[in-house]
């Protein structure tokens, strides 16, 4: 991607713990990394990014937002330019805080967040209560979340418990989202929206009113005592396949290097 950067970008704001920075505030300045495919622009500005644009709504955010830590406003501060300029898909952002209370000599304290937009795929599954509605659920949250934008899900299918039998069917989907969540964001969402269907964790494989899990994190693999992507039982459930070999075909796994529906072939035939 091409890159077009901005840097000491300065404001006067009023972020920081201590009392007497959100009483008097004091300057700060920003550097911007902004990633986009300008190859087709043309010379037309309408098919790039305004860098003065980009300029006056960081030091906008800035100065009308009020944050004790600098963590909060860059993280905030990024996903409002992704959502603001469309033909950014990725972007690097420093906040400098040059005036910071440390009782030292210092140069400069700051933080780099890099952020930008993301392909996922979701795996739902219900087998309590209104197992539609609950499936159902997911989409309407995903709807709701300004950084999370659904792109299709496939038909719902109804399949016999995996692992431990003694329970009723489950439905199950897959859905296709593009998100500016973080791995870990994401993850949260997953497990906020399974308690809004009143989720309680009882035996492993066991039943439930809504499972969510994240498949694929565009080709990312993430292994974490807290987190595993790609979904490391993915290729070894058809009920997960099949939902997702129908909105993604050709999705290739990032471990396995084979595209779903090749997946689900080899687990029908057993190999």
């Amino acid at each position: 991607m091409d890159k077009i950067t901005l840097k000491g970008i300065e404001f006067f704001a009023y972020h920081g713990v201590l009392q007497s920075e959100k009483e008097l505030g004091q300057s700060f300045s920003a550097d911007c990394e902004l990633y986009l495919d300008i190859s087709l622009c043309n010379d037309d500005l309408s098919k790039t990014v305004n860098y003065a644009d980009v300029a006056c709504e960081i030091t906008s955010f800035c100065r009308e937002n009020r944050y004790d830590l600098l963590e909060t406003l860059a993280d905030n501060l990024a996903k409002d330019i992704l959502l603001n300029y469309s033909l950014v898909k990725e972007l690097v952002l420093t906040i400098h805080k040059p005036h910071a209370p440390i009782p030292t000599g210092f140069d400069d304290v700051s933080l780099t967040v890099k952020r930008g937009w993301h392909t996922c795929y979701l795996a739902t599954g219900s087998n309590l209560g209104d197992r539609e509605k609950n499936l159902d659920t997911v989409w309407s949250e995903i709807e709701k979340n300004p950084y999370i934008m659904g792109i299709c899900k496939s038909d719902y299918i109804e399949t016999e418990p995996y692992g431990v039998k003694d329970q009723p069917d489950f439905l199950n989907g897959a859905i296709k989202v593009r998100t500016i969540l973080t791995p870990r964001e994401l993850l949260k969402f997953c497990n906020d929206t399974e308690m809004l269907c009143g989720r309680v964790r009882t035996r492993r494989w066991g039943e439930r009113t809504l499972d969510v899990d994240i498949l694929m994190y565009d080709s990312e693999v993430i292994f974490t005592d807290d987190l595993k992507i790609p979904h490391p039982e993915m290729h070894k459930r058809a009920f997960v396949l099949q939902p997702l070999a129908q909105i993604e075909p050709y999705l290739i796994h990032p471990v396995r290097k084979i595209n779903v529906t090749e997946l689900l072939d080899q687990l029908n035939k057993g190999e």
